[in-house]
């Protein structure tokens, strides 16, 4: 079964771009996130959202 919530380091390396980055994407409200118990988690179906927005072409991906 694929994952449907996977970490934040998941979701970085997904991205390529550092966690750092990803949390302060998080913060602006541009990546959802869940937060269980401790763990705060990202939706898979938003990261594919985000990967194919035009807001992320021609960004170079950098972190």
């Amino acid at each position: 079964m694929e994952q449907i919530l996977v970490s934040r380091l998941d979701a970085a390396k997904a991205l390529s771009i550092s966690v750092r980055n990803l949390d302060y994407m998080i913060a602006q409200g541009k990546i959802p996130a869940r937060k269980l118990g401790k763990r705060t988690l990202i939706p898979r179906v938003a990261l594919e959202k985000f990967a194919r927005s035009p807001e992320t072409a021609g960004n170079g991906g950098g972190q």
